[in-house]
């Protein structure tokens, strides 16, 4: 017997019996009736409904039971068959068993990128799209699912520091709430010492645009908060630990009452810190549009996408601990050069800003993670555990998401900056790619862990 009350300020406090459940606690998704009519329950109603798909719907009951079987089965096949005629018109030809296998070694990657492109035109075309199921917030966010907007960065000069502080304000400004705030997480430039003579006049900085933005705006809903550097044995500098993905890490155990972080300065209203349940992390140049924040926090905190774990253990079974909205071009930026001008929007060269795939959520139900999104905090923690050794990994987004469960919501739109220059493009391209190859280790049996 659960029910939902909504106290005097708007909150909603999940009920059974007449009794309020402790804060923490979430309603089961078997208790919403989506999960009975656009969720795994769906198969109990048909049942007892006694209702037996036919044709096509029963194809795509199929295909959606057995998604990596379709998909990978499907690819293979395809591959073979390409190969196959392939090989048949070298043996045809007179071609000899040599000629055969360098034809073979020179097609088989543009067959594979054929058949991938074809399967993936395929699926988006065929299957319906899932659409996330969302709670509407537009009204105002409950007070059960505050949460903070933050970026993370490197502050390195006075004029930085200023541009990252407007940045804050206008994500306010576009998205006004009593339980939504805005952070600056910082850290400083790796450096062969500790502390460098620049350091305390940035600090000061930081503190004092702080300051000023919650004088100007009543909420005060505006924070900083700064890691020490410490010293990294490995790459023998003085540097913020685990860079970003060490930063939102340390930040996390922050709202969770840790006093052991390298967080040495926190700038704002703390005691609220605690309170806070999602997180919005944006990049410096990441534009949150009106209303975004509302639609992202209805989105996670609709029942049908709380993350659900394996029992005892830390895998997502259900739900998301994460989701991943679609992340499009600011159009001043696409226009900002020649080289922007022609490559703004081409996949071939930036897989980043248009990782937005339907066919991944369309198809297994989960999609991929670009850095730049809402996650739960304690589910996204919880995900984790045990799972990143030190110094062990520079991408750290992939390996988040595939672990935290993601949720493709391609309805919520970010816009971001297009790299202006060519050579911009290949610096960002090559730490990507020595990111993802730092991933290996992972797709084996025995994976590196803590």
């Amino acid at each position: 017997a659960y029910k939902v009350d909504t106290t005097a300020d708007g909150a909603e406090v999940p009920r059974r019996d007449g009794q309020a459940l402790p804060g923490h606690l979430t309603l089961p998704r078997t208790c919403h009736v989506g999960y009975y009519l656009l969720d795994q329950g769906r198969v109990q109603l048909e049942e007892r409904l006694h209702y037996r798909p036919k044709g096509w719907t029963q194809l795509q009951g199929w295909i959606l039971g057995h998604p990596t079987l379709f998909y990978l089965g499907s690819t293979l096949l395809l591959t073979l068959l390409l190969l196959g005629l392939v090989t048949l018109y070298v043996l045809r030809v007179g071609g000899s068993a040599w000629a055969v296998g360098g034809v073979l070694l020179l097609t088989v990657i543009p067959v594979l990128t054929l058949v991938s492109n074809w399967m993936n035109w395929l699926v988006t075309h065929t299957l319906p799209p899932r659409v996330l199921p969302k709670l509407d917030f537009s009204e105002g966010i409950p007070a059960q699912y505050r949460t903070m907007v933050v970026i993370p960065a490197l502050i390195t000069s006075k004029a930085e520091v200023a541009t990252l502080f407007n940045e804050l304000e206008q994500h306010y400004l576009r998205n006004p709430d009593p339980y939504l705030t805005f952070a600056l997480l910082s850290d400083f430039s790796d450096a062969d010492q500790e502390v460098m003579p620049t350091d305390a006049a940035l600090l000061a900085q930081a503190q004092s645009l702080a300051d000023g933005l919650n004088e100007r705006y009543p909420q005060q809903p505006f924070y900083f908060f700064h890691r020490r550097r410490r010293w990294n044995a490995s790459e023998k500098r003085w540097l913020g630990w685990e860079r970003k993905r060490g930063k939102i890490h340390e930040f996390n155990q922050l709202l969770r009452g840790a006093s052991d972080t390298s967080y040495t300065v926190q700038h704002g209203n703390v005691a609220v810190l605690s309170q806070t349940r999602y997180v919005i992390t944006l990049d410096a140049d990441t534009v949150l549009p009106n209303e975004g924040a509302h639609r992202l926090i209805g989105t996670l905190a609709h029942p049908l996408n709380h993350a659900e774990f394996a029992a005892q253990t830390s895998k997502v079974s259900a739900g998301y601990t994460i989701l991943q909205p679609r992340t499009m071009i600011k159009p001043n930026s696409a226009n900002r050069s020649l080289f922007t001008r022609i490559f703004a929007g081409d996949s071939g060269l930036d897989l980043y800003t248009l990782a937005v795939s339907d066919l991944y959520q369309d198809l297994f139900g989960a999609g991929i993670y670009v850095g730049k999104g809402i996650y739960d905090v304690d589910a996204f923690e919880r995900s984790l555990v045990g799972r990143v050794p030190d110094n062990s990994l520079l991408s750290h987004d992939l390996f988040e998401g595939v672990h935290g469960r993601v949720g493709l919501a391609t309805d919520i739109i970010l816009y971001e900056d297009y790299p202006p220059h060519y050579l911009v493009t290949m610096l960002r391209l090559h730490r990507w790619v020595r990111g993802d190859w730092q991933l290996l280790p992972w797709l084996f049996p025995n994976p590196p862990r803590l």
